[in-house]
């Protein structure tokens, strides 16, 4: 049995922009299969929209314009358009979807691969159980992939493949006649104005013995959100309650859909076919999962060379495993490897998609055999000394008090060595050495890095960040007339950024009636006193209206261990505010020559800091409030378009001559050991609760009293050893 003629309707309210777009796809890519274009306007209030849909439909005898008299709502104006034929299939199309090639074609095709399948549904990047790249998340179009070449690859990827669901997705969905014909209609009068009606029909379909399928060759974009959007969040649950009702089996289907996720081997495919047609470089970041400025650095890097590189991350998670992240987003796509059982597996894939470049950001809970992958694949590699672990497992060099101390055998780590010092420093340089570049962020890492590693071809290179937004705004002066000075300081405090520091200083202002503020706006290891003026965390994108909010005259970073780099200076850099900086780690030398700041001894006491904010704070309010300029923002020795124009001029295809097979049987084998190896990672879950009943117990009354009797070292101990797997070091055997 064939499809006769098929009717493409579509119902039209609002969004003229999208709207354009969908029915102009329609009409630019013609069909084998015979179709009319059934456009019903129900009622749109744009007068633009009655205009463009009256046009199109004189210019294309193939369009049926149909007007509701007044606006009917989703439901009852497709089953108007449903009706108009005894005997054609319809497909169900949003307006604010876009269709490519044979799309038509090839869903008719899926619809009368069986006798008994009813309706059909393409997939798409906003379709929830029917999503691309993410499951059952929305998602913009994935970058540099116009629709039809991402439909084009879907066609060829996964021809001919369809997976059974628990029901269609509404925004692009084929029903067969003779489905329609023994289901009935839609369901106007319970689900009114539309949301949950395609699923009641679908499970209508489904008890009359009718499949409903994913079409696993076909991919139409939905913008989603553009038609009565303002309705959508209250016509969801009431639909939900609703189709609980009439099927009380609906959501157990659907979530055991999820769980089983059968079409998780088509999604791969395709994502591993768009990396391996991909033009551009693709680069694999190695990090540890404790985020932070780490993380931001991948992120940000990924962004700012997004048009001419494809990134894939490495992380590590509890017990032997890594995700392997199609991207570096929180939510990318990713794929679980228990090493290192499945490291050949991880090395095959890797080795099909043409790696150009590995990057090591860094080792903390990652498998050594991962160390491996750029002799295994034959491709340079870059290391990034984001801090100093890689010298004796200690990430800021402080010692008990949370103090910089260049002795390693006075500095306090969590991360204890299981082996001895020389033999940690022995490993590292396997990694260190074999490195083609060792980027460090600022040329204080460097130094520290050469008493340790002197044979390491160092590189210091600022992040992108910096070639981003320099050259850096004008500095501003407060105007602070007979008010206090107001010195901010910014971001999570621990003992080693300073947050003892702090306290003290404000407290010793408040005692001494000093005409002095000390805010903080994020949030410290413990509660402080009430001295320090506390706005709570923030989000980055918010720091604006925050500093606008307190509106500080100065920045003040406390920070008592080297930093290698500070984002947080960036910021207030971006908002050119005057700042006090230690004369510790990077801020010496990206500071150098800016006005109206100052660099001062990190070693300084409650007592001298107290007397230069006084002092500060009546040299300002005497001064001028014009904005100055800085006349000579220095680059370090890579210079102001390092990672622009050479940090991926030296990459490489890789040399592995076994390319990897990524036909269905390959992948399928992969994600039934990726999914047997991820659920026997039956620790990380009680791992995890332990950590967030830690976290809200210490925001508690009771839990802030404990927190001032428990050491910090204890404090930390508890928290890194319940956020981290086990340190596995390499020895020399």
């Amino acid at each position: 049995m064939n499809a006769g003629l098929v009717d493409v309707i579509v119902p039209v309210y609002g969004g003229a922009e999208a709207l354009q777009r969908c029915l102009s796809s329609v009409l630019k890519y013609p069909q084998q299969t015979p179709c009319r274009l059934i456009i019903i306007n129900d009622a749109s209030p744009d007068p633009a929209i009655r205009e463009y849909l009256e046009t199109l439909a004189a210019a294309h005898e193939q369009v049926l314009l149909l007007e509701n008299p007044h606006n009917m709502g989703f439901v009852a104006t497709v089953n108007r358009g449903m009706s108009l034929s005894g005997e054609n299939d319809v497909l169900l199309l949003n307006s604010d979807t876009e269709v490519a090639n044979d799309w038509l074609d090839r869903l008719v095709a899926a619809a009368y691969a069986d006798e008994r399948i009813g309706t059909v549904t393409p997939f798409s990047n906003n379709a929830t159980i029917c999503s691309f790249p993410r499951f059952c998340q929305s998602s913009e179009l994935p970058r540099h992939w116009p629709v039809a070449e991402l439909d084009r690859l879907f066609s060829r990827v996964n021809r001919g493949r369809l997976v059974d669901i628990p029901t269609g997705v509404g925004f692009c969905q084929y029903i067969r006649r003779d489905c329609l014909e023994q289901t009935g209609l839609f369901d106007e009068e319970r689900f009114g104005r539309g949301y949950g009606e395609e699923n009641d029909f679908c499970r209508r379909a489904a008890a009359l013995g009718w499949r409903n399928v994913l079409c696993c060759d076909t991919f139409v974009y939905h913008e989603g959100g553009v038609s009565f959007s303002h309705e959508q969040e209250e016509r969801i649950a009431r639909a939900q309650e609703i189709l609980k009702k009439l099927h009380p089996d609906y959501h157990l289907l659907v979530e055991k859909h999820v769980h089983e996720d059968p079409a998780l081997v088509y999604r791969v495919r395709v994502l591993l076919e768009m990396l391996r047609a991909s033009p551009r470089k693709k680069l694999l970041h190695l990090t540890h999962h404790l985020g932070g400025g780490t993380k931001k650095h991948i992120r940000e890097l990924s962004q700012w060379l997004s048009g001419q590189m494809d990134s894939l991350v490495i992380r590590p998670v509890e017990g032997r495993g890594i995700y392997l992240a199609f991207g570096h987003e929180d939510d990318a796509p990713r794929l679980f490897f228990d090493l290192p059982s499945m490291y050949p597996r991880l090395r095959q894939l890797l080795a099909g998609i043409g790696l150009s470049r590995i990057h090591f950001h860094h080792t903390l809970g990652l498998e050594t055999c991962l160390w491996g992958l750029p002799d295994d694949l034959g491709l340079p590699f870059d290391v990034t000394l984001h801090d100093y672990y890689f010298i004796n497992a200690h990430p800021s060099q402080t010692d008990a008090r949370g103090r910089y101390t260049p002795d390693l055998q006075a500095q306090a780590s969590s991360y204890p060595l299981s082996v001895s010092l020389e033999e940690w420093q022995k490993n590292q340089k396997r990694l260190l050495y074999g490195a083609q570049r060792v980027i460090a962020p600022s040329a204080w890492t460097v130094t520290e890095y050469r008493k340790y590693f002197p044979e390491a071809a160092y590189l210091v290179a600022w992040h992108p960040d910096s070639e981003q937004n320099m050259p850096w705004p004008a500095t501003l002066r407060p105007q602070l007339g007979d008010r206090a000075l107001r010195v901010l300081v910014l971001g999570a405090l621990s003992p080693e950024k300073g947050a003892d520091v702090l306290e003290s200083v404000a407290i010793g202002a408040k005692k001494q009636g000093l005409a002095l503020e000390f805010h903080l706006l994020g949030y410290a290891y413990r509660p402080l006193d009430p001295a320090v003026i506390e706005h709570g965390a923030y989000a980055e994108a918010d720091l604006p209206r925050h500093l606008q909010k307190i509106r500080p005259d100065m920045v003040w970073f406390t920070a008592l261990w080297p930093e290698t780099y500070s984002y947080t200076l960036s910021e207030v850099l971006s908002a050119g505010l005057p700042l006090v900086a230690p004369d510790l780690g990077a801020f010496p030398e990206r500071l150098r020559g800016r006005p109206l700041t100052w660099v001062l001894p990190w070693t300084m006491s409650t007592e001298e800091w107290l007397e230069w904010f006084s002092h500060a704070s009546d040299k300002l309010s005497e001064g001028e409030t014009e904005a100055l300029v800085w006349e000579d923002q220095p680059w370090p020795e890579a210079g102001p378009d390092f990672y622009r124009q050479v940090y991926l001029s030296e990459t490489a295809e890789s040399k592995d001559p076994a390319a990897v097979c990524l036909e269905e049987e390959w992948v399928e084998v992969l994600l039934r050991e990726s999914r047997q190896a991820e659920s026997g990672q039956g620790n990380r879950g009680l791992r995890e609760q332990l950590l967030i009943h830690l976290l809200a117990l210490r925001q508690g009354r009771v839990g802030r009293l404990m927190s001032r009797l428990v050491p910090v070292s204890v404090q930390r101990k508890i928290k890194r050893r319940l956020s981290r797997k086990p340190i596995h070091e390499l020895r020399g055997d």
